[in-house]
């Protein structure tokens, strides 16, 4: 079984268990799309009401790097999960095109 290491980085803010709990819920979907992750990095913030996410996952070979904004913290995790998933099944494709 394989496993991504999620670090979460939360600025001026405490994490809650709600938002890890769907947090790792979310990402942990990621290994169905590729067996090439090795590692991810979350880090969200609050800016006037508004809350900012980046997800990095660090692939072999490169690096996926994914920005979102919202109104909560659970609507950026969303988002950040769907631009993540598009971008690992074009990591993927080129992976094959290349074998």
């Amino acid at each position: 079984m394989f496993n991504i290491r999620i670090t979460s980085k939360v600025k001026d803010m405490p994490i809650l268990d709600s938002i890890r709990q769907h947090l790792e819920k979310k990402f942990s979907t990621f290994e169905k799309y590729s067996s090439h992750i090795i590692d991810g990095e979350f880090i969200l913030d609050e800016e006037r009401g508004r809350f900012i996410g980046e997800m990095i996952l660090n692939v072999k070979g490169g690096q996926l790097t994914a920005k979102a904004q919202g109104k909560s913290p659970l609507d950026v995790i969303d988002e950040l999960k769907d631009k993540i998933k598009v971008q690992l099944n074009r990591y993927e494709d080129k992976m094959k095109s290349r074998r």
